[in-house]
């Protein structure tokens, strides 16, 4: 994952928030799902690394189930919480909370298992941020058949006013291939203000973090999207097939490496 440019250097430190508690049930593996494997390292680490090379100066990652076995391949060189129940990445996100109960400036977020992550994308995200002024700033990519994926909803003008989860999408919203890549930067105190409005009231009965978006937007706060340069990189590993196809990418294409 390497790329032009220096790391993007902030004031007061920029931390970054690994969610990594998922079980990954569908991907049949008997591993912990942030722990497996993509071109050698564990898929967490990857992500870890991007940030990292990006500018993240903190590493806070969230730990749930199998945490012992996600330790051990990350290894003891960032922070570790621990959400004691998988009730949703927004709850995730909260147990982060007190970590970062100070910090005033922006905080990176991103899921665990999107092993292609990039460094030049995490910098472009950032870029943007800070250039913006917005309240978040989230990275898309675009796929002919987005499937499980969650939507990104724009307004008439353009701008971001929502993301929708499949599991709760209209077929017109089903319609969309502008997808969430699960990659954010938020300004800190918004992000946690945001959170305590999160609610459960979907298909699946968790906190999205995906719903702070619409929150922050119904706030009148602005929200930004940069699009991946190339949208292989926004792949999350949800099944063995997932997996495959994320292992073949790795290991034939340079930038992905």
């Amino acid at each position: 994952m390497t790329g032009p440019g220096a790391p993007v250097e902030i004031p007061g430190g920029l931390p970054a928030i690994i969610l990594a508690a998922g079980k990954g049930s569908r991907m049949k593996t008997g591993e912990a799902k942030a722990a497996v494997p993509v071109n050698g390292r564990p898929m967490a680490a990857r992500v870890i690394d991007a940030m990292r090379r990006a500018g993240a100066s903190r590493i806070v990652v969230v730990v749930g189930h199998r945490a012992d076995d996600v330790r051990a391949a990350i290894g003891d060189d960032v922070e570790y919480v621990v959400q004691e129940e998988q009730l949703g990445t927004g709850d995730a996100v909260k147990c982060a909370g007190p970590a970062l109960r100070t910090h005033q400036g922006p905080v990176l977020i991103a899921h665990a298992d999107i092993p292609l992550l990039r460094e030049t994308d995490v910098r472009h995200l950032l870029q943007r941020h800070l250039s913006s002024g917005a309240a978040a700033t989230m990275l898309t990519a675009e796929f002919q058949d987005p499937g499980s994926l969650g939507r990104v909803m724009r307004g008439a003008d353009g701008d971001v006013v929502g993301i929708v989860e499949a599991r709760d999408a209209t077929p017109e919203q089903l319609k969309i291939k502008e997808i969430n890549v699960a990659v954010y930067c938020f300004q800190g105190p918004l992000l946690f203000n945001a959170l305590s409005q999160v609610n459960n009231n979907n298909a699946q009965g968790q906190y999205y973090l995906t719903d702070v978006i619409g929150i922050l937007v119904s706030r009148g706060e602005r929200v930004e999207a940069v699009t991946m340069e190339h949208s292989h990189g926004g792949i999350g590993v949800d099944t063995a097939e997932d997996l495959a196809r994320a292992r073949s990418i790795s290991a034939t294409h340079e930038y992905f490496s």
